[in-house]
């Protein structure tokens, strides 16, 4: 298969990898785009990536579009849909390279999530949470032979950060997140005014705990919380609050248990210039080069045109 002009087609996407993939595959002379079901764009991204992709508002245009537009793709790169993987194996059948992007909760599972506040419709909202908790631990086993037999159909399986290798098939391959930083890059003139350090509440941290740690290890820091729950910053604004801070904290408490990856967030950080306080309490400095776009572009583009894949 001839890489030059190469069409490949991004199905679905997580927290703007697969705009960042298009935007960059672009850049090297690819024909990239983006499809996705339009969801609620909490954060901007994809008013922010709106050049790459397009959002498609019922689930049945959806599918026809996708399985449309695999026709003419050279490569389609599907992020955590594997609906629409059964769909396009079923319809072009070898004829397609097919990669399977895992990015996280997909494969890993979410376990807990926060609400704002205490209220009769928020303890209705735990319960029915309980509820569902039981519910889906009795439909656990079969969502993994379901995935099992996805990442079987697949050419390519690819996985966000590595400990998401252990829940797939062998030969799955580790890609590095990539960080637009086009967007995300060093003030040129440095301040004094900047705050120590900063740390984003989420829907699945335990930022309580997380302080908590960090006072019993005397990490002498004075950390502001960042409420991204009731205050959703949008994805154009994240780079000016980051840059307010000398350190971002990535100590991510989820499921009783500390998340031993950085965070996405945590790299943009780095590519800000800040420093990031990991889980290992350890500081790390500087973007490494592997999340450099450019970089995982190059990785990427090594398994689509790889025929031995």
């Amino acid at each position: 298969m001839s890489r030059s002009g190469a069409y490949i087609l991004h199905i679905g996407d997580q927290a703007g990898v697969a705009c960042i993939l298009a935007k960059y595959q672009r850049s090297q002379g690819y024909k990239s785009q983006v499809i996705k079901l339009s969801t609620n764009d909490k954060f901007g991204i994809y008013s922010f990536y709106r050049d790459y992709i397009s959002l498609i508002a019922s689930e049945e245009q959806f599918v026809n579009d996708c399985l449309q537009e695999g026709v003419s793709a050279d490569i389609i790169h599907i992020h955590s849909n594997i609906d629409m993987l059964f769909r396009l194996r079923k319809k072009f059948g070898r004829t397609k390279k097919l990669i399977l992007h895992y990015h996280g909760t997909d494969i890993r599972g979410l376990k807990k999530q926060k609400l704002p506040h205490r209220s009769r419709l928020s303890d209705l909202a735990i319960s029915l949470i309980f509820t569902y908790r039981r519910i889906r631990n009795n439909l656990l086993y079969k969502k993994r032979r379901i995935d099992r037999k996805a990442q079987m159909l697949a050419d390519v399986v690819i996985v966000s950060t590595p400990d998401l290798l252990q829940n797939t098939i062998k030969g799955s391959i580790y890609l590095p997140n990539p960080v637009d930083t086009d967007h995300f890059n060093p003030d040129k003139t440095s301040t004094n005014t900047k705050k120590q350090a900063l740390i984003i509440d989420t829907e699945v941290t335990d930022t309580q705990w997380v302080l908590d740690y960090c006072k019993k290890h005397n990490i002498g820091l004075d950390i502001e919380v960042y409420d991204r729950i009731n205050n959703p910053i949008m994805y154009k604004d994240i780079p000016s609050l980051l840059k307010a801070y000398n350190v971002y904290i990535d100590i991510r408490y989820v499921d009783k248990k500390i998340l031993s990856n950085l965070s996405k967030t945590a790299l943009e950080a780095l590519a800000c210039g800040l420093d990031v306080l990991d889980y290992r309490l350890n500081y790390c400095r500087g973007l490494a080069s592997e999340h450099y776009p450019i970089n995982v572009i190059s990785q990427l583009s090594s398994l689509y045109f790889n025929d031995a894949l």
